[in-house]
């Protein structure tokens, strides 16, 4: 039986293999659950094409109550994983399209990311809906304390001591951080308040980092969703969605999202989704004026879940237009004769 010491390790390994998988293989990719509200972050196609100015910012916490430890029980201070993304969209009509721009911090277990994203979207107006196709800048900044890592050597027999690891990429490395410049492509079309479907992809270049010892991978996204009023009871909607992401590599190499969301006059919402083999997911939101307001709370079917008691997330959005007034005549007729 492994012991409570192990067991810590080997969680240890399993976060230190998810997110750093030496020049094969490529960082996981952050994920929402509430990905219906963060269309921007996979798709830059879509900036623009809510006809406002948005502004939104999610939080995910994941794996609450996961208690990561050494050998010696002291806590490891590595994160069990935290997301934050901020992003900012509007239509720009003299450019035939929208802006967008997005920051994620994203930190798991020694791993620190953050992504600085620009989009910019071309819109072809169509007879029942609108085609757009985006393009995107990205930059990433990654940083990895090697340092504190655990070599597959460091495993204590009987729970004795550890003795250090013997691994070349471990041994006298402290932390290293590295830039990276990549692109993004998006296709996204809408028939707005029924229907939208997005097909993109991220990290085209690939590009690889010598410093952190891993390549960039290609990972793709499928993102669909419809919004269907119920014929009898208008109040009412029905929004079923789903979103694939996959890198077309490996079978393992993906995930698939599948949610429905009911909402009531357009003001509060709640529902549920499912993440193949991973998770059970509810949610529920609210809309007050400009705002949109959003929770959801992820319930693991994986092996974590006898470790972990879930995964929390939030989100907060404020769109607004600006309307222009007419401008006021500048010749006046009189009509007064004299």
């Amino acid at each position: 039986m492994i012991g409570k010491t192990k067991y810590n390790i080997f969680i240890m390994l399993f976060l230190t293999a998810w997110i750093w998988t030496g020049t094969t293989h490529a960082q996981q990719e952050p994920h929402f659950t509430q990905y219906m509200f963060n269309r921007l972050s996979y798709n830059p196609g879509y900036a623009g094409s809510n006809g406002a100015i948005c502004i939104t910012g999610f939080y995910r916490n994941q794996w609450l109550g996961l208690d990561l430890v050494d050998y010696t029980g002291q806590s490891t201070g590595a994160s069990s994983g935290e997301t934050m993304n901020i992003s900012f969209d509007m239509p720009v009509k003299f450019l035939h399209g929208g802006l967008g721009a997005t920051v994620i911090s994203d930190k798991i277990g020694y791993y620190d990311n953050t992504y600085a994203k620009i989009d910019y979207a071309f819109r072809i107006q169509l007879p029942t809906g609108n085609l757009a196709i985006g393009l995107e800048g990205q930059l990433f900044n990654s940083s990895l304390d090697f340092s504190k890592l655990y070599g597959s050597d460091d495993i204590p027999v009987d729970d004795g001591p550890i003795s250090g690891s013997k691994d070349p990429l471990i041994q006298g490395k402290a932390e290293e951080k590295d830039m990276l410049f990549d692109l993004g492509l998006g296709i996204y079309y809408q028939v707005p308040g029924k229907v939208y479907l997005g097909f993109a992809a991220s990290k085209l270049m690939e590009t690889k980092s010598e410093t952190m010892m891993w390549n960039n991978r290609r990972f793709y996204y499928v993102l669909a969703g419809y919004e269907w009023t119920v014929p009898d009871y208008p109040s009412w909607r029905l929004m079923p969605s789903a979103l694939l992401k996959t890198d077309f590599k490996s079978s393992s190499s993906y995930q698939l999202d599948a949610s429905l969301l009911v909402e009531y006059e357009h003001k509060v919402w709640g529902g549920v989704s499912y993440r193949v083999d991973d998770a059970i997911m509810v949610l529920t939101g609210m809309t007050f004026k400009d705002f949109k307001v959003g929770l959801s709370y992820d319930i693991p079917t994986s092996r974590i879940s006898t470790k972990a008691s879930g995964s929390l997330e939030v989100f907060l959005r404020w769109c607004f237009k600006i309307e222009s007034s007419p401008n006021p005549p500048t010749i006046y007729r009189n009509t007064i004769r004299m």
